[in-house]
């Protein structure tokens, strides 16, 4: 007993120790670092959205005119021009549109976080980690923002909730993951490589239309259907759609490649950040 006692406690004090740690340790500790100075999150969190709109006559109404005018200019392209002959194309367009641009800003913006904040980073003690994840976090609440809009929508268009509506928690769960180890990994590579920066504003623009943002994943056959379902937006952007277009087909295939390519991202990002860690500050 006085062995598994002491040993108790030498695992408490490990504990511990590694979560005030600012830098270094293991994976789990560097979670429990992150999560033990959750109020830091929420301040960032208040503070950059409070700054991007108090100074705006619109304030949080600019958070919906973006997407918006987005769903606005596509429906007129493809809607009306292109006629994909899709019914409530609006609708079908939001319910990916809202999500996507919460990928979008938050991947982009993380390649810039670090650098950008270097004065903080240097000289205050805290995860570093902090600041990437209050980014990503910052454009989840600006994404919640904006989901009351599918809703008017929904209503508008009489398109009542399907059994999905339950799995959409589950797929947001998933693309905080996903946004968290792609910003963690673009946040630190972007800081030791400034051209990243330049050329994900390419990659995205790609990204964009290999994504079921503007099109159904129904519309797609054989082995470009096979080809696109290996990207984890897929199975994320489908269950919201889903949610509102019963005859949207969710696949068990597509939620497990959303699921293991939001979890290898989110370990694999986190991994990058804590071995470019010490080069990165020696860069700033």
């Amino acid at each position: 007993m006085g062995h598994r006692a002491g040993g108790l406690n030498g695992l408490r004090e490990w504990w511990q120790r590694e979560t005030r740690r600012p830098t270094g340790g293991s994976f789990a500790a560097r979670i429990a670092q992150v999560h033990r100075r959750r109020d830091v999150l929420r301040m960032l969190v208040t503070r950059d959205l409070k700054r991007k709109y108090s100074n705006s006559y619109l304030g949080y109404a600019w958070t919906l005119l973006d997407p918006a005018l987005m769903i606005a200019v596509y429906w007129l392209v493809w809607g009306q021009v292109a006629r994909l002959g899709i019914h409530d194309y609006v609708l079908f367009l939001a319910t990916a549109m809202m999500p996507w641009i919460w990928f979008r800003s938050a991947v982009s913006g993380s390649t810039s976080i670090i650098y950008g904040s270097a004065r903080m980073v240097t000289s205050i003690s805290l995860p570093r980690e902090i600041y990437p994840i209050g980014l990503v976090l910052t454009k989840m609440a600006e994404f919640f923002i904006t989901l009351p809009m599918v809703w008017v929508l929904a209503l508008l268009y009489h398109n009542p909730p399907t059994k999905w509506l339950w799995a959409v928690p589950f797929a947001i769960l998933l693309q905080l993951m996903l946004v968290t180890g792609i910003g963690l990994m673009l946040s630190a590579v972007a800081t030791l490589f400034r051209d990243v920066e330049r050329a994900l504003h390419s990659f995205m623009r790609v990204l964009f239309y290999l994504t079921p943002v503007i099109y159904p994943t129904g519309r797609l056959h054989g082995k470009i259907h096979a080809l696109f379902v290996l990207n984890p937006l897929v199975g994320i952007f489908d269950i919201h759609r889903a949610a509102f277009f019963p005859e949207t087909v969710v696949t068990g295939q597509m939620v497990l490649i959303s699921v293991i390519g939001s979890v290898f991202f989110f370990v694999a990002g986190w991994g990058v950040f804590i071995k470019l860690e010490r080069q990165m500050l020696k860069e700033l």
